[in-house]
């Protein structure tokens, strides 16, 4: 399921801990796995303010090989509206 790139790690939680991170995980969808690995991003991770500058700046230039507009790109991913209303029977 994982790459080599992954570590599993065990944790102690007190009953409120767990109690909260399962009513997190009931309204959200995800797994107390997933959220616990949420909140180190946020907390350690890219999510922190410095993490995004830091990605922001990684990413600058990326797109100026292109020659479409950043619109002009999703238009071309998504197509004509009209017939993707037709293919699922709205048109």
């Amino acid at each position: 399921m994982y790459s080599d790139g992954v570590h599993r790690t065990q944790i102690y939680l007190d009953d409120h801990e767990f109690d909260l991170l399962t009513q997190a995980s009931a309204r959200t969808g995800a797994s107390r796995s997933e959220l616990i690995r949420r909140a180190v991003r946020t907390q350690y991770g890219i999510d922190t303010p410095e993490g995004r500058l830091a990605a922001l700046r990684a990413s600058a230039g990326t797109w100026s090989d292109r020659s479409a507009t950043g619109a002009e790109y999703v238009e071309d991913l998504r197509g004509d509206l009209g017939q993707r209303l037709e293919q699922i029977g709205l048109g």
